[in-house]
């Protein structure tokens, strides 16, 4: 058995999908909501029903931080971890490259503003978006061979 810190790779893999993934998955769903549903008048509610979705919210990070903090101070096997190794280390490096296309999309739509941005810069946004999603969901599921549990940081 080795642990989890001995190997750089895997914390970076585990880094990415509590932190930076999750983010940008945030990001994706904020804007589709934003162009679903366009800005209506907000009504005044009660403060009681405004205040639980705030707790919820606060809860969600404190568990998935722990769930991270699980996962680093877990052992795995080393042949499994030797079976999967290049294909966590492939899927990082998609995700580091994905994530740089995502953040330069970002920077030229703030640079155009959200009337004046061309298709094509919407359209990079969008593909980074869905390359950074599929890409999660692939990394969720080596990770979840690699520690033999279940492992759903971005729902």
């Amino acid at each position: 058995m080795i642990e989890t810190i001995q190997l750089p790779i895997l914390m970076k893999a585990i880094d990415f999908l509590f932190e930076e993934g999750r983010k940008i998955l945030e990001e994706r769903r904020e804007r589709r909501k934003a162009q679903e549903n366009p800005p209506q008048v907000e009504v005044q509610e009660p403060a009681a029903e405004v205040a639980a979705p705030e707790i919820r919210e606060m809860e969600q990070p404190q568990e998935m931080e722990q769930t991270k903090e699980d996962l680093l101070a877990s052992k795995i096997d080393e042949i499994r971890w030797h079976n999967y190794e290049a294909e966590v280390q492939h899927l990082v490096r998609l995700l580091e490259t994905y994530s740089r296309n995502y953040q330069l999309a970002r920077e030229q739509y703030a640079k155009w503003g959200s009337a004046l941005v061309p298709p094509i810069i919407v359209n990079n946004l969008n593909e980074a978006e869905n390359s950074v999603f599929e890409t999660i969901k692939q990394l969720e599921v080596v990770l979840s061979k690699v520690y033999e549990k279940e492992i759903h940081p971005a729902a």
